[in-house]
């Protein structure tokens, strides 16, 4: 079933089908792979691995980051990354400052095909090529745009809150 909707939603206009269904139906169908162990598990209170090796855990609608674990060192060094595990897009400000994202793009739901165009200061869909802006001040809704987390760093966590 899930497949013949995945199917259906590439076969017809990305506009009607998110006048049926939504975005969310998008989201539901859209398939990711895992990069790396920040990617693939994490610690939550469904029952998730407990020792923390993954670098974050959640808690409700937040997502706590531990900013020096190595699964985020991408992070770290490139200034963003694609952190499929939890669905977000990743990107460093500076020092203290950090936006976080949805990683569902708004046009055709693709979460793994993700770049960062530092001069333009916009994430690129590998999927179609479209850009979509890193300003939380003109995210938050649907159209065309990533929708914006609320971030806060306090002793090298980063909380992220959905």
């Amino acid at each position: 079933m899930k497949n013949k909707r995945r199917e259906f939603l590439k076969n017809v206009c990305p506009t009607v089908a998110l006048a049926f269904f939504g975005v969310t139906m998008l989201e539901a169908c859209s398939s990711g792979g895992d990069e790396s162990p920040a990617n693939s598990g994490g610690n939550n209170n469904s029952g998730g691995n407990n020792n923390n090796t993954s670098g974050y855990s959640v808690s409700g609608s937040t997502v706590s980051i531990t900013l020096n674990n190595s699964n985020f060192s991408k992070l770290q060094n490139d200034g963003w990354m694609n952190f499929t595990a939890q669905n977000m897009l990743l990107l460093k400000i500076d020092a203290s400052t950090y936006r976080a994202f949805t990683n569902a793009c708004p046009h055709q739901g693709v979460r793994t095909q993700w770049s960062y165009n530092t001069s333009a200061d916009k994430f690129v869909c590998g999927q179609h090529n479209n850009s979509y802006p890193s300003d939380c001040t003109t995210n938050g809704s649907v159209g065309g745009v990533l929708k914006c987390y609320t971030t806060s760093l306090k002793d090298g966590v980063l909380s992220v809150t959905r």
